[in-house]
């Protein structure tokens, strides 16, 4: 609780805790702790790339992924995950085959209405399918689904772009995965997408 109160006190000593002491107030079960503990991984992990790999490593991917699945910091602790998929070491990890299950449920959860959240929760399941391995696992077929079903939602345009790029890597590594947006019905609106930006 000190620390925690130092670090909400000023984001000038964010760089200044060991990033086991960060990872060990990500876990607090009070959430002004965990939301300074965020922050603080922010930017740590904008300050020094190679830290993403160490949070990885010390197990910051399964508490993300918890916060995402109970609705808590929902926005920061996306921000935090897509960062880390984003470094394509952390991508080769065992953890990312773990992650794209559960991404693929916090975007078909209807509690999941931040929006912030759910577009860097997409960024983030895109990151993972630039690994072709990931792209051609069993639950990138939930995954699929899971992006369909943001296309019919009305997205905005960035989420739309975002959305039909990581559909493009998902299908184009795998069979299975086209078959699966087929049956989901992402090809009519897809083009029902693409028919309306031509009208426009």
């Amino acid at each position: 609780m000190v620390l925690s109160n130092v670090l909400h006190y000023s984001s000038q000593y964010y760089l200044k805790l060991p990033l086991a002491v960060l990872l060990k107030l990500l876990r607090s079960s009070f959430e002004q702790t965990v939301v300074v503990s965020l922050g603080a991984l922010i930017v740590l992990e904008k300050d020094d790339a190679s830290s993403a790999e160490l949070m990885a490593e010390a197990g910051a991917v399964e508490v993300l992924l918890e916060l995402l699945r109970s609705h808590q910091c929902e926005e920061a602790a996306a921000r935090l995950l897509e960062a880390l998929f984003n470094n394509i070491k952390v991508r080769d990890m065992n953890v990312s085959k773990f992650a794209i299950s559960l991404l693929s449920q916090y975007l078909l959860d209807p509690q999941t209405r931040v929006q912030p959240a759910r577009l860097l929760a997409t960024l983030a399941l895109g990151d993972l399918f630039q690994h072709d391995g990931l792209a051609r696992t069993i639950d990138a077929v939930t995954a699929c689904r899971a992006l369909v079903s943001l296309l019919e939602d009305h997205p905005t345009e960035e989420m739309t772009m975002v959305v039909v790029c990581s559909l493009q890597n998902l299908v184009v590594h795998s069979r299975t995965n086209r078959r699966a947006v087929a049956e989901a019905g992402g090809i009519l609106v897809v083009r029902a997408i693409k028919i309306l930006q031509n009208s426009d």
